[in-house]
């Protein structure tokens, strides 16, 4: 969707305090290092060091929010859909795709180096009040993976694809809390690294008709 894209992108360039961005329909929790846009729909958000988004479910209190995420409103049924692109440096450095309901009740589809071992694969949480933590077998070809995000009434699916064209569903499920204002973006993460930087290109949102 070309306004989406062109607007994002307008959001990303302007500095934070300016008229310009505070007029977007975009929210950035936890600014990023640097983000910038190239084009009509790609994006660069850089995270720094230790940054995470996590609610562990044996600690509730020793919760992390600190990853840079960028959201916007969303219709109420979507599809979000970006090829993500890292080049991982510490463990779990990862770019994302998220929905967001309210800070208890959110999701996040990582493209991540979950092992640090460099190769970079699927692992999605979803927190209702804590977090799970499902990783999956399916690894990137490389650097690059394209990840999607739908939803369709209550439900929430989870999708990825090597190539755009076929892609193979991860998960279906629910987010607790009110989902009136329910926000989707992109995120960046660098838990116990110095820190990432992660492209997200060839955007695309379709709101439902």
């Amino acid at each position: 969707m070309k306004i989406f894209v062109a607007c994002l992108a307008a959001a990303l360039t302007a500095s934070p305090a300016s008229a310009a961005f505070t007029a977007q329909p975009f929210q950035m929790r936890n600014g990023p290092v640097v983000w910038t846009a190239q084009g009509a729909d790609t994006l660069t958000i850089s995270a720094g060091p230790k940054t995470n988004w996590f609610v562990p479910p044996w600690n509730p209190k020793g919760a992390t929010d600190s990853a840079p995420t960028l959201l916007f409103k969303a219709s109420a049924d979507f599809s979000l859909s970006a090829k993500v692109h890292l080049t991982p440096r510490g463990r779990w450095d990862a770019g994302a795709l998220t929905v967001f309901a309210d800070k208890d009740h959110w999701a996040k589809l990582c493209l991540e180096n979950a092992d640090g071992d460099g190769k970079l694969a699927v692992v999605m949480v979803v927190n209702n009040i804590v977090s799970d933590d499902s990783y999956t077998t399916l690894v990137a070809p490389g650097d690059t993976l394209m990840l999607r995000i739908s939803r369709k009434g209550p439900a929430f699916t989870f999708h990825a694809s090597a190539d755009g064209k076929s892609w193979r569903m991860l998960r279906t499920f629910a987010l607790g809390g009110d989902l009136a204002d329910l926000r989707m973006g992109l995120l960046a993460q660098s838990p116990a690294g110095d820190g990432i930087s992660v492209v997200f290109s060839d955007l695309r949102y379709e709101p439902a008709p």
